[in-house]
């Protein structure tokens, strides 16, 4: 009987003798409990000795060491659906240790072997040698991406596509002619009956012009302290929320007031936005039911569904509730019931953003269906590190970069198929100053 098998029968008479299946002696129990603890020492020892010699071995029976760039070791993933790193913090460990700053004592080898599967699967290739750059891992992009569209205000309404990998943007025709009296495309996309050939015969076609949005890069960098840069799930949930907020706080102030140039076209700064007139003799910084009955009747029907009111936090909302048509009210306070998180005006649910200006600015009150906001998203996050940034305060400086831009799918107003009046899913009150 080797010494285990030993150790396993010294260890069911003390079972036995604890349970009272047989009878209990404390001396027999002190010599069994002296002999197994022996047993279990000398097992430990001979396991610590055959590691030492193993060790030993594998060092002397080495294989002349291939350069970094090409070794592989069991740890590389092989197959491309693999993933290589389980979490966002253990890959941004792997980052920081091909920096040189291996806080967390990632094996450099596995490092760079698995940043480079990641690049691999995406197609890119990255020089070690140069900037420490790559992609974030295929899932964990999605899920930073998401979470930052998501989390938005206005950014988890709009209109979201994926381009291709072979392009850097996306050319789509709109229709020039925004007279909806022949149709929701005007005449440029007319449709018929069969009794009606000889009128469809005669139509022009289609009257469009080409529009392009292309993508532009949206940098995100954060700042980690080398404490936190060791513990892989504190360094992921920092990642995420940091992520997230910041980026979703951009994609929202670009989508409401972007200029454009480099960054998403915001619906204030749109030629599609249709300005109400105030009321004449309007008093400085008010707000009339008039206001909000025009701003309502100058959205086509078919946007309603989706639309909301984006106010302003300062003024706008304690205005609302006095807001009467013969002492009916056309707002309704928030239920505190499912579905009833905000507030309604006029039956569409009233959204307080920090974006929107004090009350008496033009757009401190907006009545917007986002679904007819273009967002033209591509491919993976990307991440480089830096030690060098904030090496006096034993700090990793990583940074994130997005692919994306928006706009407005429209680029004006429309004219209503009856009484020619201009409306738009983007409408704001003018200024009461």
């Amino acid at each position: 009987m080797n010494k285990k098998d030993r150790l396993k029968a010294l260890f069911a008479q003390m079972k036995d003798m604890n349970e009272g299946k047989t009878a209990f002696d404390q001396t027999q129990w002190d010599a069994l409990k002296a002999e197994a603890d022996k047993l279990k020492g000398e097992i430990e020892a001979e396991a610590v000795r055959d590691a030492a010699v193993g060790e030993l071995n594998n060092f002397l029976n080495e294989p002349e060491e291939t350069p970094v760039a090409l070794r592989l070791t069991d740890e590389t993933p092989r197959d491309r659906n693999e993933r290589p790193f389980h979490s966002l913090g253990e890959q941004l460990q792997a980052v920081a240790a091909l920096a040189g700053r291996n806080e967390a004592g990632y094996p450099v080898d596995q490092a760079e072997n698995r940043l480079r599967a990641v690049n691999a699967a995406s197609g890119v290739s990255t020089s070690v040698a140069g900037e420490v750059g790559f992609l974030v891992q295929t899932d964990i992009a999605a899920g930073l991406r998401n979470t930052a569209m998501d989390t938005g205000v206005l950014a988890s309404r709009v209109d979201r596509m994926q381009i291709g990998p072979n392009s850097d943007g996306m050319e789509f025709y709109e229709v020039e002619d925004k007279d909806k009296s022949q149709g929701p495309w005007g005449g440029s996309f007319r449709v018929y009956r069969k009794g009606e050939k000889s009128v469809m015969e005669t139509t022009i076609g289609l009257n469009t012009k080409p529009r392009e949005i292309r993508l532009e890069d949206m940098y995100g960098l954060l700042f980690v302290t080398n404490r936190t840069l060791r513990d892989t799930v504190a360094l992921t949930s920092f990642i995420n929320r940091g992520f997230s907020d910041n980026f979703s706080w951009k994609l929202d102030n670009e989508i409401w007031e972007g200029n454009g140039s480099g960054q998403c076209l915001g619906i204030m700064n749109s030629p599609v936005l249709v300005t109400v007139a105030k009321e004449t003799g309007q008093a400085a910084g008010t707000l009339t039911v008039n206001n909000i009955l025009k701003m309502f009747y100058s959205m086509p029907g078919r946007y309603l569904p989706n639309a909301a009111w984006f106010v302003s936090q300062v003024g706008v909302q304690e205005i609302l509730p006095t807001l009467t048509i013969k002492d009916h009210p056309v707002y309704m306070p928030p239920t505190g019931l499912a579905g009833g998180m905000y507030g309604t005006l006029l039956g569409r649910p009233i959204i307080p953003i920090e974006q929107a200006p004090a009350l008496g600015s033009k757009g401190d009150i907006v009545l917007a269906d986002f679904k007819q906001y273009l967002m033209v998203e591509k491919g993976g996050t990307e991440m480089a590190t830096s030690i060098h940034v904030k090496f006096l305060t034993d700090e990793t400086a990583f940074r994130f970069i997005m692919r994306n831009n928006g706009q407005p799918w429209d680029n004006a107003p429309i004219t209503t198929a009856k009484g020619n009046k201009k409306m738009s899913p983007f409408i704001t009150l003018a200024e009461r100053a």
